[in-house]
């Protein structure tokens, strides 16, 4: 499994309505809310073996599937 389906898949299991091939801004159209987004951070940590820190945690990085894909790559980077 890829970054990029991890991620899908994380998110489906806090909001199963999540269609990943439509156009939406998880943030802005709800589809994690504030708790969801504590744990999603929680479960990615896990997952990426990153730390996505209280700075990381910002609408850029987590309006798309793939804002969070390049958020995880530059932590697993540095």
């Amino acid at each position: 499994m890829n970054i990029k389906e991890k991620i899908v898949e994380i998110i489906q299991d806090l909001n199963e309505d999540f269609d990943p091939s439509a156009d939406v801004d998880i943030i802005e159209d709800e589809i994690l809310d504030s708790f969801d987004i504590i744990n999603f951070i929680m479960e990615a940590d896990e997952a990426f073996g990153v730390k996505i820190g209280v700075e990381d945690i910002v609408p850029e990085n987590f309006g798309s599937v793939d804002s969070i894909e390049k958020l995880i790559e530059k932590l697993k980077n540095n």
